[in-house]
Order: C-alpha cells, then sequence, then structure tokens
C-alpha cells in the first residue's frame, strides 16, 4: 500500500526569507516551486534523498495553511506517504474506519492525485497519500539547470519559456523568451532572418514574482515546446540557443 514518504510538508510565514535556511545553511537544492490554486499555496520542493521537504506558504487567508498558521505557527504540517493506486488505499481505510478529509482525491502539487487523512485517525498527525504511476515517475526533481521549463511570474503576470539556468532561494533564472512570442520565435528559425531574430535573453525572476516552475513536458499527443523548436531547427534547443547567441 505505502510505497515510501514522498514528502515532510512544513508550514512557513514567508517563503523568501525562511528558503536561504534550507538550501543555504543545510545546502538543500531547490528543485521546484510551484502555486496551488486548489489548496491556495505556493510550494518549494527541496529533495533530500528519495524524499522532499515541502515548504508551504499560504496565498489567501482562507488557505488551510494560513489557518494552520494562526493556531499553531509555522512549523511541520503534514507527512505525505507515496502509494501506487490511491482509490484501492482510499478504500481499504474507509473499510478500516479512518476518516479521510473532504471529498477524497483532488489534483495537488505536480498534478498528482492526493488525499488527506484526519488528524484524528492518526494521532494527531495529517497524513498525506500521493498517487504516482511508479515510484520512478516524479517530474518535480526533474526541474534543474539546463532543463527547459515553462515559467509563471505574477505581479504582473507573465510566462516564459526557455533553458533553467539556476533556481536558488533569490529566485529563478532563465534564458527565454516571452511565451507569447513563441510562435513568432519559431516562424523566424524557419525564414533564418538574422535582421529580424529574435534571441532568447537571460532573465532573473526574484522569488517573491515566481508563480511556479514547470518541466516543459508534452501533453498527450500534443508535442512540448523544446520538441516543437528542436523539430523546426533540426538540433537541441541548447545548440540553437547557443548559435543565436552568437550571432
Amino acid at each position: 500500500m505505502i510505497r515510501r514518504v514522498d514528502h515532510i510538508g512544513i508550514a512557513v510565514d514567508n517563503l523568501e526569507k525562511r528558503l536561504p535556511f534550507w538550501a543555504e545553511a543545510l545546502g538543500l537544492a531547490v528543485s521546484a516551486i510551484e502555486t496551488v490554486e486548489s489548496e491556495q499555496v505556493k510550494v518549494a520542493f527541496l529533495p533530500v534523498g528519495d524524499s522532499r521537504i515541502e515548504l508551504l506558504e499560504a496565498t489567501s487567508p482562507e488557505s488551510p495553511i494560513a489557518r494552520h498558521l494562526d493556531r499553531r505557527g509555522p512549523g511541520v504540517h503534514h507527512v505525505t506517504f507515496e502509494v501506487a493506486d490511491l482509490d484501492a488505499t482510499l478504500a481499504a481505510l474507509r473499510k478500516a474506519e479512518v476518516e479521510i478529509l473532504g471529498d477524497g482525491a483532488r489534483e495537488g502539487a505536480g498534478g498528482h492525485r492526493v488525499a488527506f487523512l484526519h488528524p484524528r485517525s492518526a494521532g494527531g498527525v495529517l497524513v498525506e497519500l500521493c498517487e504516482t504511476g511508479s515510484a520512478e515517475d516524479d517530474g518535480v526533481d526533474d526541474v534543474r539547470p539546463g532543463a527547459p521549463v515553462l515559467l509563471y511570474m505574477r505581479e504582473p503576470q507573465e510566462k516564459m519559456w526557455g533553458i533553467l539556468r539556476r533556481l536558488d532561494p533569490t529566485g529563478v533564472t532563465i534564458e527565454g523568451i516571452d511565451l507569447g512570442s513563441f510562435d513568432d520565435w519559431l516562424a523566424q528559425i524557419d525564414r533564418d532572418d538574422e535582421d529580424t531574430f529574435t534571441v532568447p535573453s537571460v532573465v532573473f525572476v526574484p522569488i517573491s514574482r515566481v508563480e511556479r516552475v514547470l518541466l516543459d513536458r508534452p501533453a498527450g499527443a500534443l508535442p512540448s515546446l523544446t520538441q516543437r523548436a528542436e523539430r523546426r531547427a533540426g538540433c537541441r534547443v541548447a545548440e540553437l540557443i547557443a548559435r543565436q547567441r552568437s550571432r
């Protein structure tokens, strides 16, 4: 039923202020940052072996994390276990009269299906269950320097595609282009027009503006943006960007 400890969730009052302890003092790498709208929370992931630390900052006073901070202050919020089949696990727990919070399974960080068990059934511990396809099926840890990513920003809202150069407590450095210009960029690749070529630029976005950083992946039969660019250019994206930078 239980595969491993997926992560330990820690509620923080301010992600920007608390990340340096985990990432700099303890030396853990920040692998991803994501805003989960359904939970009204901003999350930073820091892998530790096969598990992760998950730092949680409320994005609304109505967030469960905001209510937790009001009652108990910063600290451990929940423990998450990975399961292969969430529906089967929940069915077994219901038979064992374990109390399940809310409507059961819902979408959580990274697009995984999750469910929470009431602390009354676990001796005061909030337990989360997270469903993944396999023990290695966790794309969050693939968000690392050199990976093609999608960067979502807030205040003002902007979106970028490009190669992740750095992700740390201060923010995100990406070499890429505005998402709205992506199709025009592909058209320029086809024309190979040096006079009008848009060259991906290196941009630093402070952590306060980062809404989420996601790996650029295919969606079913639809190719990723990276795959589209590589097919048009006939080379790897890293090579394409380096070639354009040298023009």
